[in-house]
């Protein structure tokens, strides 16, 4: 499709955004298949934000490059707001890890022998753990403002932003030939185009 959305020239223009592009059926296929992959791993990862945006009408690629801010700078400023967004659950949908961004919080937590850190950020509760049940990582949809501070909603009927797993963000940089070594992010906007 080489007509243009609104909601792509509004991303284009974003001063990190190297490519903006709507991918194809094919494309939005091979995302969900390496995603399901995770699936099989010890503690399985649900993308389900990625899910949700690749299940919209449309889908459009970001590759953002991040020269000021790190990566995970960006994801806690952009997860402050939304702790939940990625999670460890059991099967009955008990959250019994999180990611923490708040200094104060986390210097709480370092001293509770009930909380083990998976990473800098990320929290289990110990006590919080049901006997028996399956765990998972759950991942949610983001929301427009994860990608943009501009109003990229009312140019759609529906969008999700949806952040791909690092498999799945290296597979989409080999299809465009980028590093791997480079601050760069991947995130996919499904959006539903207003009735014309």
């Amino acid at each position: 499709m080489t007509e243009k959305y609104e909601i792509q020239k509004i991303m284009q223009d974003e001063d990190n955004v190297i490519l903006s592009e709507i991918i194809d059926d094919e494309m939005k296929k091979n995302l969900l298949l390496y995603e399901m992959k995770r699936l099989d791993e010890i503690v399985p990862f649900i993308n389900q934000g990625l899910k949700e945006a690749l299940d919209e009408q449309e889908a459009l690629l970001i590759i953002r490059k991040h020269e000021e801010k790190s990566v995970e700078e960006m994801n806690k400023e952009a997860y402050t707001s939304d702790p939940a967004a990625f999670t460890l659950r059991t099967e009955s949908g008990k959250i019994i890890g999180e990611m923490i961004y708040d200094d104060e919080e986390l210097e709480d937590l370092r001293n509770d022998p009930t909380v083990y850190f998976l990473s800098d950020n990320f929290v289990t509760y110990q006590d919080a753990s049901v006997a028996g049940e399956k765990q998972f990582f759950y991942m949610e949809a983001a929301g427009s403002d994860f990608v943009t501070d501009k109003d990229i909603d009312s140019t759609v009927k529906s969008v999700t932003v949806g952040i791909p797993s690092t498999e799945t963000d290296h597979f989409i940089r080999d299809c465009f030939d980028l590093s791997h070594d480079e601050s760069l992010s991947s995130v996919i906007i499904g959006f539903t185009p207003k009735d014309e």
